[in-house]
């Protein structure tokens, strides 16, 4: 708050210098006007002589207020002209911006920041549909297959259980698209939730035992969106099952006045640097040995954000690794 109304005395103080300057410099025009209309009054001059000084005066006055004026909105103008190319679409105008100071200066670099997040979204957007494009192809192209075997009745046995497979990973993936664009639209619904309770689900749905859910000094509530909470826990016990071998825990604790939730895998762990870079979107290990869009860690990572918490992750010292979010009460 202090910082705030510093701001905004600081905003006031530099239009009010600027406005000074105009009519310190207006009423300097005025008293030289005044001066030399006396001396001429009192030298006996006509009144002719007199208007004549007045239409002088109010000619000098006249081009400097517009002087003034324009001057004054210049900014606003460029301002403006930039504005309305942003509002057509073309965002690369956001560099034409006035790089001005005080109260036009910050709406500026606010309409830039705005420009710039909406540049890396549509960025994000777009690599994201091409890459979901792409891997929607392959389950569909394959549950075709499966169809068209089974019509000619030469499919396999688990061919239903091939298929149920291959719409169960076009489901999670349509799911993780859906929590993406709540947390772009900002649809986050916080309400108290169980940790404990929210752990079974996400175990449930990610059909492994609830003996993987360990709790240690969890507290009793956390305040959080439930849907995205437990699609966090869902991202992170399907990441350990598809790339470290299996899920060996899910353990929930406190942690700074926050709820840590851990999911354990006894895989190989990740190399080196690679345990920072895991939450890029598109991001895949090296080894990495299944396939998929690389959005799931940084799903997690958006959803702990948005929560106002971090995702984070590293190996644990008995070998494989450890993905962790953390939630504040």
């Amino acid at each position: 708050m202090k910082q705030e109304r510093r701001r905004v005395w600081g905003l006031a103080r530099g239009l009010h210098r600027r406005l000074l300057r105009w009519f310190t410099l207006a009423g300097l025009v005025g008293v030289v006007a005044g001066a030399v209309g006396a001396h001429a009054w009192r030298d006996g001059a006509s009144l002719g002589v007199l208007l004549i000084g007045a239409v002088a005066a109010v000619v000098v006055w006249g081009p400097l207020s517009w002087a003034a004026t324009f001057r004054l909105a210049r900014p606003l103008r460029e301002l403006a002209r930039v504005a309305a190319d942003l509002r057509r679409g073309r965002l690369e105008q956001r560099s034409a911006l006035p790089d001005a100071d005080g109260e036009v200066g910050e709406v500026a670099a606010a309409l830039g920041g705005m420009a710039d997040r909406v540049a890396q979204q549509l960025a994000d957007q777009r690599a994201l549909m091409a890459a979901v494009s792409h891997e929607l192809r392959s389950p569909l192209a394959r549950t075709r297959v499966m169809v068209e075997m089974a019509r000619e009745g030469s499919a396999p046995p688990t061919w239903l259980d091939d298929v149920e497979e291959e719409i169960v990973s076009m489901d999670r993936l349509v799911g993780d698209l859906l929590a993406a664009a709540r947390i772009d639209f900002e649809a986050v619904s916080p309400r108290p939730l169980d940790p404990a309770d929210v752990g079974r689900r996400a175990l449930e749905a990610a059909r492994l035992g609830a003996d993987l859910l360990v709790t240690d000094g969890a507290p009793s509530t956390v305040r959080a969106d439930a849907t995205l909470l437990v699609r966090a826990l869902m991202l992170l016990l399907d990441n350990a099952s598809r790339h470290g071998g299996r899920a060996v825990a899910l353990r929930i604790g406190a942690e700074g006045g926050g709820v840590r939730f851990v999911v354990e895998d006894d895989g190989p762990g990740f190399a080196d640097g690679d345990a920072q870079r895991a939450f890029a979107p598109f991001w895949r290990g090296a080894g990495a040995r299944a396939s998929g869009v690389g959005l799931g860690l940084a799903l997690v990572q958006q959803i702990a954000e948005a929560h106002g918490g971090r995702a984070e992750a590293g190996n644990r010292p008995e070998g494989g690794a450890w993905v962790a979010l953390v939630v504040p009460l």
